[in-house]
């Protein structure tokens, strides 16, 4: 499970530092692909296996699966960790997340989200809003029983 912030720059060349945390579960590689606010998703080998069987499952004669084919296949990657624990991200992917420095890295569970710093920031004031939070919660049982 991918938990927490933090926060490293992008070099010259594309590569990324994964938190030391996230590097055993990306062991046997893993997947990059376009979030839905200008951010990436990063998920395991595994995970993202079953978004794709879930994806080849919707039919091509609808115009939304096909977008949605687009988004998770044309818009992915596969990447692997380097020996000092980075992972390349090409540049498309880091033209569509405005990732030219500093970014942050943040745990969304099965995956983790790359943003650009700044982009980050502005996200974060509504995720840290409690009035929105309490709104947003009060569907969900949160209860461990």
């Amino acid at each position: 499970m991918f938990l927490g912030q933090y926060t490293h720059s992008i070099d010259s060349k594309g590569r990324l530092i994964i938190p030391v945390r996230f590097r055993a579960s990306l062991a046997s590689g893993a997947y990059v692909t376009q979030g839905f606010e200008r951010n990436l998703f990063v998920y395991t080998t595994e995970n993202f296996q079953k978004l794709a069987l879930r994806a080849t499952q919707l039919t091509t004669t609808d115009p939304e699966a096909r977008a949605i084919r687009r988004v998770i296949f044309g818009g992915a990657t596969e990447v692997q960790l380097d020996s000092t624990g980075r992972i390349l991200i090409p540049p498309f992917l880091r033209e569509y997340a405005k990732l030219d420095g500093e970014s942050t890295i943040v745990g969304a569970g099965e995956y983790f989200e790359i943003w650009n710093a700044e982009t980050w920031s502005a996200e974060l004031v509504g995720v840290t809003d409690p009035d929105v939070n309490a709104r947003r919660f009060s569907q969900f049982d949160l209860s461990a029983g």
